[in-house]
């Protein structure tokens, strides 16, 4: 059983903590916040005993009955947190982005990289049972040869604070960063399914805009791999998207309609030279669950990443180098 501790109590720490009641070898034991009110009342709604309530992060990092970590914090702070966590020893699964920049993302796996301690970043869809279906349709060559990835994650925002985390760029705001890497990261997933190492794509054809806080509202990109597959992807907090990945090869395609959040009961469709048809993929656990059973799993296996499709090491340090790439360019053509 692994007993879990949560750092930052936001929305995600609510869907971790609700998520966890459906896993059987992990358990949520501790919280800590710095809001008073915050502890008091997530501790009373997921019934965390009082003395596993910390008031501070170095706190729940040193009590022993805690063995892993769930960051759920604000972007700007998770390269801090993680460091701390490997070197309290704690496992850690860390919410998306693993940190703001591709340099700190360096310096954050040097660190893992001296520990003992198992890491990853908590890009869910990649432990969803939909996800391997669409990796297995495509190596067993229904679609053919792969070709072209499209795939956006956009959202409008209703209300503009230039205060709110989506916005602030000292808090690591702006939509490559929110969002981007779920098309990054699935373009990646596709071009590398049959790779033996990882390929890491030219970054061409940006287009987006600029708020007045200095953060990106939506941005696109093309991704051109050295295999010849080629992405456009786009991401939005100010602009609705598709939000959808189509696959195409030289024989079909497959569309996958809800990429980033499937449900327990998700659909796919495929088209090929031969027949159309939809296939629904079954999860017994919800998305979040899955995430927390997959990496818990891999704790008590002694592991220190995860597998393939999930994220790894390798595959988080190029996903943030690609966004990083992605906003460098964006910010050089339209400034």
């Amino acid at each position: 059983m692994i007993n879990w501790g949560i750092i930052g109590l936001g929305g995600m720490a609510n869907k971790f903590a609700s998520a966890i009641k459906e896993v059987e070898n992990a358990n949520l034991l501790g919280i800590s916040s710095m809001s008073t009110e915050k502890l008091k009342n997530f501790g009373d709604k997921y019934n965390v005993e009082k003395k596993f309530r910390f008031s501070s992060y170095d706190e729940i990092l040193n009590c022993n009955d805690i063995n892993s970590i769930y960051i759920s914090t604000l972007n700007n702070t998770h390269a801090e947190i993680i460091i701390k966590s490997a070197q309290a020893k704690k496992n850690i699964l860390c919410e998306k982005p693993v940190t703001i920049d591709y340099l700190n993302t360096v310096k954050v796996f040097e660190e893992l990289s001296k520990s003992k301690v198992f890491f990853l970043e908590a890009i869910a869809y990649r432990t969803h049972p939909q996800t391997q279906f669409v990796i297995d349709k495509i190596i067993e060559g229904e679609i053919g040869k792969v070709e072209t990835v499209e795939s956006t994650f956009g959202f409008s925002h209703r209300k503009f604070d230039p205060h709110s985390r989506f916005f602030d760029k000292e808090l690591g705001g702006g939509a490559i960063l929110d969002v981007g890497c779920y098309p990054v990261s699935y373009s990646s997933l596709v071009a590398n399914i049959q790779e033996d190492k990882l390929l890491e794509p030219d970054i061409l054809d940006v287009s987006g805009s600029i708020c007045s806080t200095g953060v990106e509202e939506y941005a696109y990109a093309t991704l051109k791999f050295k295999n010849k597959i080629t992405a456009r992807v786009g991401a939005a907090i100010r602009l609705n998207m598709k939000n959808q990945t189509l696959i195409t090869g030289d024989k079909g395609s497959i569309l996958i309609k809800a990429p980033w959040i499937p449900e327990k009961k998700s659909l796919v469709e495929i088209k090929t030279n031969k027949r159309y048809y939809k296939s629904f993929v079954n999860s017994e656990k919800s998305i979040f669950a899955n995430q927390i059973k997959v990496v818990s799993q891999l704790i008590l296996d002694g592991k220190k990443e995860g597998k393939f499709p999930s994220m790894t090491w390798k595959s988080s340090i190029s996903n943030m180098l690609s966004l990083d790439r992605w906003k460098n360019e964006l910010f050089k053509k339209l400034n």
